[in-house]
């Protein structure tokens, strides 16, 4: 038989680039035997750039100096784990343990046992949202997990412990099975009547948390959450953007009286003619601007983005003396959105929203000012470019879309814009076209 360590997660994506992960991880041991292969996580870990892959250990080095005790537990580990395979194939007539029995005995062999608390999924989401909380933990690409981020993590437990309560069925790492998926699903749908996008939401979530208790600290879980049938649902969202003109409206009206939208107002203004975030767009400083150039580093992808300034801007920032307008909260931001858009008269007309709700599709006829949120200048940034006939991989490399049909799903163009579009375009080329000659 062959043992060998391994480290779980050595490396993370940061900036586009794989790098030695800053923070320790698990260590496994492979183990093959008798035609059986099993992934055994040990009660070990170890910050990356101490381990030693040629030799599956610590690196002998000062920098980690527990060295000799460390691989010395390990050098123990690997014979406990060939005493087990060894005991068991002589006290029953010469036959290996499969995989799932072997796991059991070396749990019994190397555990602690009854002498430890076991760790249940729920005391694990909340060490996982405290990790995701504090910068323990990081997101693949290496970068702090957001605000945003961990109150959705909270949201997806608080709505699990419900689940439990109202089905009066165990949630736990063992049996966050097919079963549960449906049955969760359902209740999210049919109980909660949550959208579409929703109930991905907290698919995704548990994923996450599944892979970090299995990948990071070895812990068993029912591999159903790895299976094809359990999708993060998704549907492409029925949202608004607002056009140059209505853009223009917005500048226009007179807020001298309402320092609350004004300033409301100029933010808004601003993330249309850059397309940033609003977590980036409310850390926005005159130090990321420079020869008329915004360079600053997205808080959700770690990616650096340039972008230049629009005249727009540059009347914004002389209004408040070279500075940027003052960012409140996302949500006071969208409440003042809403009271700004409000005094727009073009945008009171009625638009049409679709989305599955409860499991059914619902239609609703709603003003347009009350769907406008602060990401609403982010999408229409991306849509009056493309309208302008930027190129796309050229708005792509600002808003950080990675493929064209992502963008194209993202952006809001109807079939009478496109027409519009081809129809210019054909008008150009025939003004383009050489002039005849008769002779």
């Amino acid at each position: 038989m062959k043992v060998k360590l391994y480290l779980a997660r050595p490396t993370v994506i940061t900036n586009g680039k794989r790098t030695v992960s800053p923070n320790d991880t698990a260590i496994f041991a492979r183990i093959s035997y008798a035609g059986y292969r099993l992934k055994y996580y040990l009660d070990e870990s170890i910050n990356p750039k101490y381990w030693n892959s040629k030799d599956h250990k610590a690196k002998e080095t000062s920098k980690f100096p527990q060295f000799p005790e460390f691989n010395n537990r390990l050098k123990n580990d690997i014979s406990a784990i060939e005493d087990v395979v060894r005991k068991y194939y002589n006290d029953n007539n010469s036959t290996y343990p499969p995989p799932e029995v072997l796991k059991q005995l070396l749990d019994s062999a190397l555990k602690q046992g009854d002498n430890v608390e076991r760790m249940t999924f729920f005391k694990f989401f909340v060490d996982f949202i405290e990790r995701s909380s504090n910068g323990v933990r990081l997101s693949e690409k290496g970068q702090p997990i957001t605000a945003g981020t961990v109150r959705t993590y909270e949201t997806t437990k608080t709505c699990l412990e419900n689940y439990q309560t109202h089905s009066k069925k165990k949630v736990d790492f063992e049996n966050i099975d097919m079963a549960f998926y449906v049955d969760f699903k359902k209740y999210l749908t049919l109980t909660l009547k949550l959208s579409t996008n929703y109930i991905g939401k907290h698919v995704k979530t548990i994923k996450t948390v599944l892979r970090d208790a299995e990948n990071n600290f070895g812990i068993a879980v029912n591999p159903a959450y790895k299976s094809s049938d359990f999708i993060t649902i998704k549907e492409n969202a029925d949202t608004v953007y607002l056009a140059e003109y209505e853009l223009k409206l917005i500048a226009d009206l007179d807020l001298a009286d309402n320092l609350r939208l004004d300033t409301t107002r100029d933010l808004f203004l601003i993330g249309c003619y850059t397309g940033l975030r609003f977590s980036d767009l409310s850390t926005l400083t005159p130090e990321h601007i420079n020869e008329g150039m915004i360079t600053i580093t997205a808080q959700k992808t770690g990616q650096t983005v340039v972008i230049p300034l629009h005249k727009t801007v540059k009347q914004i920032m002389e209004k408040y003396s070279g500075q940027l307008p003052p960012a409140k909260s996302n949500q006071k931001t969208n409440e003042a959105l809403k009271d700004l858009c409000a005094k727009v008269d073009a945008l009171k007309k009625k638009v049409c929203i679709k989305g599955t709700k409860g499991g059914q599709l619902v239609t609703q006829s709603l003003e347009k000012y009350k769907l406008i949120t602060t990401h609403t200048a982010r999408r229409s940034f991306a849509t009056n470019q493309y309208l302008n006939k930027v190129p796309a991989i050229t708005i792509m490399a600002i808003t950080g879309h990675q493929t064209e049909s992502a963008f194209m799903k993202y952006i809001k163009v109807a079939a009478d814009d496109h027409a519009k579009i081809l129809q210019t375009m054909w008008k150009d080329q025939e003004d383009n076209l050489p002039k005849t000659i008769a002779i």
